[in-house]
C-alpha cells in the first residue's frame, strides 16, 4: 500500500512539474546579454552611405566620447548613447556610445574620437583617429585608424 501511494504521489508531482514547465510558471528567466544596448530611440532604418562606429562608455564616471571632424563640411556626425540592459535595472552600468558618420560632400578628412571629461580637456584617456574619404556618391570609406591609449 505504501509503495502504491508513493508511486501515485511521484506521478502526481511529475505531472504538476510538467504542467508548470509547459505554462512557463517554473521556467528560469534567460539571462539578458549585457552587451546588448537598449535601442529605443534609434532609427530602425538603415541609412545609406553611412558608417556606424561603436565605443564602450560609462558616462556615470564623468567620462564620455566626443567626436570632432577635421573638416565638418565633408562629414556629418550624429551620436547617441545606449545603456546596457540589465536584469536588476542597476544605474551606472555603462553602455555603448555610437556615432554615425554620413558623407555631405566628396573629399578626404579625419574624425577624432576622444574619451574624456567634457569639462576637463586634459583628462582624455583614449583617442582614436579615423581617416576617411567621401566619394562622389557620398559613401564614407575608412582607410586609416590610429589609436592612442593615454590613460
Amino acid at each position: 500500500m505504501k509503495g502504491k501511494l508513493l508511486s501515485a504521489i511521484m506521478v502526481l508531482l511529475a505531472a504538476v512539474l510538467a504542467i508548470c514547465l509547459l505554462s512557463g510558471m517554473a521556467s528560469v528567466p534567460a539571462k539578458q546579454q549585457q552587451q546588448q544596448p537598449i535601442n529605443e530611440t534609434a532609427d530602425s532604418e538603415t541609412v545609406p552611405n553611412q558608417v556606424d562606429l561603436y565605443f564602450p562608455s560609462n558616462p556615470t564616471t564623468g567620462y564620455d566620447w566626443e567626436a570632432t571632424a577635421e573638416d565638418p563640411d565633408l562629414v556629418e556626425i550624429r551620436d547617441q548613447f545606449f545603456e546596457y540592459k540589465n536584469e536588476l535595472n542597476l544605474v551606472g552600468v555603462g553602455g555603448t556610445h555610437w556615432f554615425h558618420l554620413a558623407g555631405v560632400k566628396p573629399g578626404t578628412t579625419s574624425v577624432t574620437f576622444r574619451y574624456l571629461r567634457s569639462w576637463d580637456p586634459d583628462s582624455k584617456i583614449s583617442e582614436t583617429l579615423y581617416r576617411i574619404t567621401i566619394d562622389e556618391q557620398l559613401n564614407v570609406w575608412i582607410w586609416g585608424v590610429e589609436v592612442s591609449d593615454l590613460g
